[in-house]
């Protein structure tokens, strides 16, 4: 296999689950500000404001143009002092896909933890052993004895026949 027929793979890849990877990253970005929101209602603090929001979601999902309705939403949601959803927030910029499986299924589960960022070029990190704490003798002695009875499997003896 060549370098350039596994570029070809990869980016075919990149376009088949491009729509998934930016719902992932559009839920995990909504349940931010939707907890956000929430929390600032609930103590009495300015709403957080809309507009960084959607600047988020066109840098890091990918720019669309329902934004409007987003604003329209929110605003909405602002006037009525009530929280938004990360679903709505998705349907609503979604509207093609607010029918389909794909974008329910995707904010029905739970997420995993984002991904620890690599370690910079050229720097490998040690793998140091965890400590252990002293064992107590009594707690060894124990082990030991279950150790020479159960450890070892029994001789089978023959029978004289």
């Amino acid at each position: 296999m060549s370098l350039k027929s596994i570029r070809n793979q990869i980016n075919a890849l990149r376009r088949k689950f491009a729509f998934p990877l930016a719902v992932i990253r559009l839920r995990r970005i909504s349940e931010e500000y939707c907890h956000d929101w929430h929390t600032a209602l609930t103590d009495n603090k300015p709403l957080p404001q809309a507009h960084p929001f959607i600047l988020k979601i066109a840098k890091e999902v990918m720019p669309l143009n329902t934004f409007m309705k987003l604003q329209h939403y929110l605003d909405a949601h602002r006037q009525n002092k009530t929280t938004p959803e990360p679903l709505k927030i998705a349907e609503t910029l979604f509207p093609n896909h607010a029918k389909g499986i794909l974008l329910t299924g995707l904010f029905a589960g739970e997420l995993t933890p984002k991904p620890k960022p690599a370690p910079p070029f050229g720097i490998i990190p040690r793998n140091r052993p965890q400590r252990t704490r002293a064992i107590d003798p009594h707690t060894r002695a124990i082990a030991r004895h279950l150790r020479a009875t159960y450890g070892a499997p029994a001789q089978a003896q023959a029978t004289p026949s």
